[in-house]
């Protein structure tokens, strides 16, 4: 495995920046850098393929894409170079690269406030601040940093970016289990996006909002915007968030207990995410994976898959998604009577998402925690975990369910 896929978006965006004469120059110093693997032959076998995935060294291309930097400060516009490390920082984001994602981003913010100037970069660039905390489950910071951007964007009067700021909200609250707040923002996003505008942002919306109809079991409504995004990104060409919309597609099916219409969806995610290396899809779309299998008493494949998800949550210090791997491993003990170790990851995934305040995933593992005290006749400890998942229900107007996984949110 190696980075040659990073280094080809990395072209890509080059080439929206430079004219051809200086994409071809920079290229030629940037190949220079890049020591061409000989690829392995390929392995026989969906399955087999996807668990030995091996995580792209983010080394490996750290370098190049520094150099890249170095390089286009020289020939870019300073308008046109700011927006080209927006987009390097956006890049790094899917590619699972945070750390380094969140530092290019916390540069480009420093020197923009010390010149004060472009402040629609300026907003754009705390967004994509508010984005990093977002995916390491750190609220207060995601927070601070919607609010700042929404403070600049009301300054200069840009409805688009108030849009922006508003789905960023909607995604916050959703994973915080407050679906009402979750759907309002959401649909206050829609609302500041003219008919002509950003369709990459409309159909951004239209996902969230159907990961809320998949909660809310509204499925009819869910598919339809699932499809409408589907129908956007597929026009745009935009393959990360395509395969964002696969995952949600996946536990849409999951939820319907359609587990092979799921596991189609869950693969056409990790497919599109594999060949270009976008670890932040592929983690969720293996602990679906890893659910279903368990459900089709597939126990073995279930911990492989599990265990690959963890592996890919760690290395994206994915806190929600720690937690999901270790309520579906603690399924799949429980499945197999090895209660006491199902038992203690349970209590993981619930002390997890209790840090970072994940109430629907709370509530879950509360249910399955529940239910294997029950099985095991210890009722006064049972009651108690099954009090939290009913309350929480009761308060969403839901039954109880147990096929909650993270759906991913754009």
């Amino acid at each position: 495995m190696n980075s040659k896929n990073l280094y080809n978006d990395l072209r890509q965006l080059l080439s929206l920046y430079l004219n051809k004469s200086n994409t071809e120059d920079l290229l030629k110093v940037l190949d220079e850098e890049i020591s061409l693997q000989s690829k392995e032959g390929s392995v026989p076998g969906l399955e087999k393929a996807q668990l030995e995935y091996e995580l792209p060294k983010g080394i490996n291309y750290r370098i190049i894409f520094d150099r890249a930097m170095t390089l286009c400060a020289k020939v870019l516009p300073e308008e046109k170079y700011n927006k080209l490390k927006l987009d390097i920082s956006e890049l790094m984001f899917f590619a699972g690269e945070m750390s380094y994602s969140l530092e290019i981003a916390e540069d480009l913010l420093g020197k923009l406030q010390t010149t004060g100037k472009y402040e629609s970069i300026q907003a754009d660039t705390i967004l994509m601040i508010s984005k990093t905390y977002w995916s390491q489950a750190n609220w207060d910071e995601c927070s601070y940093y919607i609010a700042e951007a929404m403070s600049i964007y009301k300054s200069i009067k840009s409805e688009p970016g108030i849009a922006k700021c508003e789905n960023m909200l909607g995604t916050l609250y959703g994973e915080k289990g407050e679906f009402d707040l979750a759907q309002t923002h959401f649909n206050n996003a829609l609302d500041y996006l003219g008919k002509e505008d950003d369709l990459s942002q409309r159909a951004m919306i239209f996902t969230n909002l159907g990961i809320i109809n998949t909660i809310n079991k509204d499925y009819e409504k869910a598919i339809w915007n699932h499809k409408n995004a589907v129908e956007i990104f597929n026009k745009l060409k935009d393959a990360r968030r395509l395969a964002r919309v696969y995952h949600n597609i996946g536990m849409l099916y999951i939820r319907m207990e359609n587990y092979d219409a799921a596991l189609d969806e869950f693969n056409k995610c990790i497919t599109l995410s594999l060949e270009n290396d976008y670890l932040s899809n592929c983690a969720v779309a293996y602990i679906g994976k890893a659910f279903i299998y368990n459900k089709l008493n597939n126990q073995a494949l279930a911990d492989a898959y599990a265990d690959k998800a963890m592996e890919l949550a760690y290395k994206l210090n994915d806190t929600l998604s720690i937690a999901d791997i270790y309520k579906v491993k603690g399924m799949i003990q429980n499945d197999m009577n090895n209660f006491e170790l199902s038992e203690e990851l349970f209590e993981n995934s619930i002390r997890l998402n209790k840090d970072t305040e994940s109430k629907l995933n709370e509530a879950e593992s509360s249910i399955q925690l529940g239910d294997l005290l029950q099985k095991n006749n210890r009722i006064e400890e049972a009651k108690i975990y099954l009090a939290v998942a009913q309350n929480f229900f009761n308060g969403l107007g839901l039954e109880k369910k147990t096929a909650g996984l993270v759906e991913q949110s754009i």
